[in-house]
């Protein structure tokens, strides 16, 4: 390292050392305020997008109880489609899914709850979303594709709930091994809430033997 003999080469070597790198110094600097700043816009920008959203959905839950199943449908649908696939869309496909089911519109149920599963981040919603998808195609026969449906990983405290369902499936499906299985995994699984699972598989026993 160069060591000065004077505060006028000091001052020298200053000079040449700003006029080689006193540019690329401020580059870095302007860089580094407008990514901090651009941050905090961003961070601004994501609370009061979080805000709307929120507030947006509670005025469609309002508007749920007021207003016609089938208005209320097209609004719910709008603001799915309005929205960049948060958990308040999420909510809102589901509660949609829900009504569309009590007026047997089950194409459009189906749509709703598929497209949860598509966009839904949370492990539970999408939980949630399958065993609903699920139960629908069960109730339409469409055995095969609930079982594809249920093949999906849930979190732990969904499976028992997931294996009871497909016990069920299977056992309409007349796969009774396979059906003994699921809700022999959903009692492994159930903890205390077993009552009911060890009726299945009773009956279950029972029509096996005869």
């Amino acid at each position: 390292m160069e060591i000065y003999s004077s505060e006028e080469q000091q001052v020298e070597a200053i000079k040449r050392f700003w006029h080689e790198y006193g540019k690329a110094i401020l580059a870095g600097v302007v860089l580094g305020l407008a990514a901090l700043y651009g941050f905090r816009f961003y961070q601004a920008e994501q609370r009061s997008t979080a805000e709307q959203a929120s507030t947006g959905f509670s005025q469609l839950v309002e508007k749920r109880d007021a207003a016609g199943s089938e208005d209320w449908l097209a609004q719910a649908q709008g603001f799915v489609d309005a929205s960049d696939g948060n958990n308040y869309a999420v909510l809102a496909a589901l509660l949609a899914a829900k009504d569309a089911v009590s007026l047997q519109q089950y194409d459009k149920a189906a749509a709703q709850l598929n497209w949860v599963l598509a966009n839904a981040k949370q492990p539970a919603l999408l939980a949630v979303a399958q065993l609903r998808l699920a139960r629908l195609q069960q109730e339409q026969g469409n055995f095969d594709a609930a079982l594809s449906t249920l093949a999906k990983t849930v979190p732990d405290s969904f499976i028992a709930i997931q294996s009871e369902l497909k016990g069920d499936i299977l056992l309409q499906a007349d796969r009774l091994p396979e059906a003994k299985a699921a809700y022999q995994q959903a009692l492994a699984a159930a903890g205390q809430n077993q009552q009911l699972l060890k009726i299945k598989l009773d009956e279950l026993a029972h029509v096996t033997a005869a």
